[in-house]
C-alpha cells in the first residue's frame, strides 16, 4: 500500500488534527504522512500557528482498497483436472489470471483444465486502474498410478524381453525380490528402474522354470501396492 501524504502551506508551525476543534493533534509539518487509515472516507484538519494563527482547514480523502482473494475447486486431483476459480476480490476494473502452466484468462471467474502432471501456482492480479493486488493458490495435478508385472520373460540376448521388470505408470517407488522354487533369494532392487537379467547371485544363468516375486510399490497418487506371484523364465 502506498503511503498517504498530506501537504499544507503557510508560515509558523503546521499542526495536523483528527478533529475539527483542533484538540487532538496527530502530527506536525508538511508533508505529513499519517498512519494508513484503511478503506473509506477520512477527514484531516490542519492549522498553522505562530505570530498569527490561521483558521483550521480540512481535507477529505477517499480510499478505495483493491483486495484480490481467490479460491479454487478442486485444488488437487488426477489429470486432466478441471478447476473452477472463484473470485472473492473487491470489485475491480480488470482481472488477469495466470494459471501457472502458460495459460491466462481475463474472465471474472474462469474454469481451466490442467492436462499435465505437476504443481502449479495460479494467480489473479486485480486492478481498479490505479491500485492493484495479487492473490495466489497452488494446484496439484497427479496421475493415476498403475502397476504391471510380467508373467514371462526371455533372457536370451535377442534384445526383446531380456529382463524382468515392473512396468507401470506414475510410480514413485518400487521394491522387488525374486526367489527360486526352493525359496532362495536370487535378486532384489529398490528403485523404479530395477531389472533382473535372469542370473543367480553367483552370476550364472538361472535355468528355465518358474520363479516367484514379491513386489511393493507406491504411486504418485499415494496408492500402495503389494503383489506376490510367479512368472516363467524361458531362454
Amino acid at each position: 500500500v502506498d503511503p498517504l501524504i498530506l501537504t499544507a502551506s503557510g508560515s509558523g508551525t503546521i499542526t495536523w488534527y483528527s478533529d475539527s476543534s483542533g484538540t487532538m493533534p496527530i502530527g506536525n509539518g508538511s508533508p505529513f504522512s499519517p498512519p494508513y487509515p484503511g478503506k473509506g472516507t477520512h477527514t484531516y484538519y490542519v492549522q498553522g500557528t505562530g505570530v498569527c494563527n490561521s483558521p483550521i482547514k480540512s481535507v477529505t480523502i477517499t480510499i478505495n482498497e483493491v483486495v484480490a482473494l481467490i479460491n479454487a475447486t478442486p485444488t488437487t486431483g488426477f489429470k486432466p483436472l478441471n478447476v473452477f476459480f472463484e473470485n472473492n476480490s473487491t470489485i475491480g476494473v480488470t482481472y488477469f489470471w495466470d494459471f501457472g502452466d502458460g495459460n491466462t484468462s481475463s474472465l471474472y471467474e474462469p474454469t481451466h483444465t490442467y492436462t499435465d502432471i505437476g504443481t502449479y501456482v495460479a494467480s489473479l492480479i486485480i486492478t481498479d486502474g490505479i491500485c492493484s493486488d495479487t492473490s495466489t493458490i497452488t494446484i496439484d495435478v497427479v496421475g493415476k498410478s498403475e502397476i504391471l508385472i510380467p508373467n514371462v520373460f526371455t533372457p536370451n540376448g535377442d534384445g526383446i524381453n531380456d529382463v524382468f521388470t515392473v512396468k507401470g505408470t506414475n510410480l514413485e517407488s518400487v521394491e522387488g525380490e525374486i526367489y527360486s522354487r526352493c525359496g532362495q533369494l536370487l535378486f532384489s532392487w529398490d528403485n523404479v528402474q530395477g531389472t533382473w537379467d535372469g542370473r543367480t547371485p553367483s552370476g550364472s544363468e538361472a535355468p528355465d522354470g518358474t520363479y516367484f516375486y514379491i513386489i511393493q510399490a507406491k504411486g504418485t497418487d499415494s496408492e500402495e501396492y503389494f503383489k506376490k506371484g510367479s512368472f516363467s523364465l524361458i531362454r
